[in-house]
């Protein structure tokens, strides 16, 4: 069947839909405010100013695609610049321009690339898509690995009947924190709180910063300029 043209007018990111007036016809249709998954379409969010063509169903319009989308502002295009110009100060390179960038941030992508980017070069604590951290068997072993670098020879041990951890070097014992299936962070809150502590005394240049319920090994001035973009964050409390 053919489809029909239309111009996104209304964004609604609260209730997942948008207003679409027909180039023919009257009145305002409703379309889903991602096209669908399997639509071929890049995953990100109708914006006003979008021309489309879909399907009409009564009141809706379904198997949405772009003939053209509207662009994000000038500004955010220019700070997205910024920021990867302070990222390869960070040795950090994200192969892609800050055009793209702008533009997957300002849709709510749901494959941010800058994202993903980022997370696939500054470890994370947890190994969230593969296991959940209460049976991750090398998440300890992880940590360690990564504190090599800055703490030779540290070492973290569960203790044996007990929600605690022993820290080397100090042989420091630490209390795990009350957290659940649902939100395992707090577990583990304690243990980094510690491993920071210890990254502070040897004067290293990283740590642990919360993010989103993980946290991620990053020096804290490129954390607190990636949650000043709005890569990162909000981070939770420790």
């Amino acid at each position: 069947m053919p489809k029909d043209l239309f111009s996104v007018v209304e964004v609604n990111p609260r209730h997942g839909f948008a207003r679409l007036r027909p180039d023919v016809g009257e009145g305002l249709l409703h379309a889903p405010l991602y096209p669908e998954e399997d639509s071929g379409e890049p995953p990100l969010q109708l914006r006003v100013g979008d021309r489309v063509t879909g399907q009409r169903r009564g009141q809706s319009v379904s198997e949405v695609a772009w003939v053209s989308r509207a662009e994000p502002p000038y500004e955010l295009v220019e700070r997205m610049g910024e920021l990867l110009a302070k990222l390869e100060r960070w040795e950090v390179r994200i192969p892609a321009t800050a055009f793209d960038l702008a533009e997957h941030h300002w849709r709510e992508s749901r494959e941010d690339p800058l994202r993903l980017e980022l997370l696939a070069q500054l470890p994370s604590f947890f190994d969230l898509e593969l296991v959940h951290p209460y049976e991750d068997a090398s998440l300890l072993e992880r940590l360690e690995a990564a504190m090599q670098p800055y703490l030779p020879g540290f070492q973290v041990q569960p203790l044996q009947g007990r929600a605690a951890f022993r820290v080397q070097p100090g042989g420091t014992e630490v209390e795990a924190g009350e957290g659940s299936r649902e939100a395992p962070g707090p577990t583990f809150a304690p243990l980094l709180v510690r491993v920071n502590a210890l990254l502070e005394e040897a004067g290293a240049p990283v740590r642990w910063v919360p993010n989103e319920g993980d946290w991620i090994l990053a020096p804290p001035a490129l954390a607190e300029l990636l949650v000043l973009h709005g890569v990162l964050g909000p981070r939770p409390a420790a």
